[in-house]
Formats: C-alpha cells, sequence, structure tokens
C-alpha cells in the first residue's frame, strides 16, 4: 500500500531532552526563590524532584500527565510553605509556564530541521509523545498537521491510544503509515504491534534488544531519514 502519513517522536528523537528538562528545573526553582522564598527554602531543586517523584508514585493516574503532575506538585509547595489555597494554585500555575516555556527551549539534532522540511513537503506528519514539548514554542508546529500526546489522550506509548488517534485523525490504515523514534518498545515494538512500519533513530549506536520485533529501517543521523523513509515508502508500495 502506498505511503500516507508520517508519525514521529519528539523527546530524543528530535532533540536531546535530559539536559533541556535539568535547565527548566533549574529556572523554575530560581523563579520559586524570588516570589515565594519559604517554599524554596523548604524544597530544594533535588527535593523538589524527590517529591514530584513521590506523587507520582502515589498518584499512578499523574504519571504521564507530566504538566499537572509538576503543577500539582507545585501547588502542594506552596501550601505547605504557608501560601493559601487560592494563591497557592495561582503561583503554581505562574511557576508551571516558566518550566513550560524553558522546556520548549530545545535544540534539534543536527540534520533535524531539513528532514522534516523535506518530509512536510511530501507526506502529512503528526507527532505522538509521552512529554509535554510545545511545537509552536519550539517553531516547528507549523510541520505537523497534528500533535498527540499521552496527557491528552490519557494513555502513554508502548499503548496504542497515540497511533490509532493519529491513524484515524488522517484517515489512514496502519499498513500506510510510518512511525519513527528512538524508543525500542515505545516506539518501534508498540508500532509494529499494530502493522504499522518504522525507522528507529539510533543517535547513539545502540544495540538493538527487542526480541519481538526488528525496525524495517534504522538510521544514526537524522540526514538519513528522508532516504529511509523513500526506500521504505517504495517497498510498501511493491
Amino acid at each position: 500500500m502506498a505511503l500516507r502519513l508520517l508519525t514521529l517522536d519528539l523527546d530524543n528523537t528530535l532533540w536531546e531532552t535530559d539536559p533541556v528538562i535539568v535547565a527548566a528545573e533549574r529556572k523554575t526553582h530560581a523563579w520559586i526563590s524570588e516570589h515565594c522564598p519559604q517554599a524554596a527554602s523548604f524544597y530544594s531543586l533535588e527535593a523538589l524532584r524527590e517529591y514530584r517523584n513521590q506523587i507520582a508514585e502515589c498518584y499512578p493516574q499523574l504519571r504521564f500527565q507530566v504538566s499537572k503532575l509538576r503543577e500539582e506538585v507545585l501547588r502542594r509547595v506552596f501550601m505547605q510553605s504557608g501560601v493559601e489555597r487560592e494563591r497557592a494554585a495561582a503561583l503554581a500555575a505562574e511557576a508551571f509556564q516558566v518550566f513550560y516555556r524553558a522546556r520548549s527551549e530545545v535544540t534539534l539534532f543536527d540534520g533535524a530541521a531539513e528532514a522534516l522540511q523535506q518530509l512536510a513537503a511530501e507526506y502529512p506528519l503528526i507527532a505522538l509523545t509521552n512529554g509535554n514539548a510545545d511545537l509552536e514554542l519550539i517553531g516547528i508546529n507549523t510541520l505537523f498537521r497534528a500533535h498527540f500526546s499521552a496527557e491528552q489522550l490519557g494513555a502513554p506509548k508502548p499503548q496504542p491510544d497515540l497511533f490509532q488517534a493519529a491513524l484515524q485523525h488522517a484517515g489512514v490504515s496502519a499498513q500506510e503509515c510510518i512511525h519513527i523514534g528512538d524508543h525500542q518498545e515505545q516506539d518501534i515494538v508498540a508500532a509494529a504491534r499494530l502493522g504499522i512500519k518504522t525507522i528507529w533513530v539510533n543517535l547513539s549506536d545502540a544495540a538493538w534488544a527487542e526480541a519481538e520485533v526488528q525496525p524495517d529501517q534504522e538510521i544514526t543521523h537524522l540526514s538519513q531519514l528522508p532516504a529511509a523513509v523513500a526506500a521504505l515508502a517504495e517497498r510498501m508500495s511493491d
């Protein structure tokens, strides 16, 4: 069948995520120190991270609602430091926006922008993510027809919901789609289970560890992505 849709993971597929999150958390804690010093004195940056992990463990439903989790943790921190309920909620919303803007200050991997522009001129692109990056803030939203997140749908990859939402939105079958991502289980195995062809973005030259399936294509630099898509599309149309 002809290729009619490309779905892409975001974090660690198009940019490196961990340093961005660390910088965003530091910026948020600095904002808290300025606007509510008592909260910053109660919770160091490391303590705040640990508290967020504890809340995620206590409330599994928040684990993949990453924005809601962070804002709820901030609200609790402000209340614990003596801020009244409504003010705590307002401060939490402001502090989260500091984090959210900084979290989207990503640097695309080499070759990513060019590959996205080339592919978007040929196929519809839909972003699928367990994270909460903002494509508009990043500046690549115009390249995507849609953007589905685990928080939005209430189900993270490797569950099938994100993939199914993309297929339904585009009006295509799994056999007309290629998924592109870095995570072996959440991206490649999860998509393959649905009959979606896959391209593994293996920028760290890792060994393939999943016995269930193999990726249909593998790339080690994003400049290779358009050619990998073209090769796979040709196989799909045979």
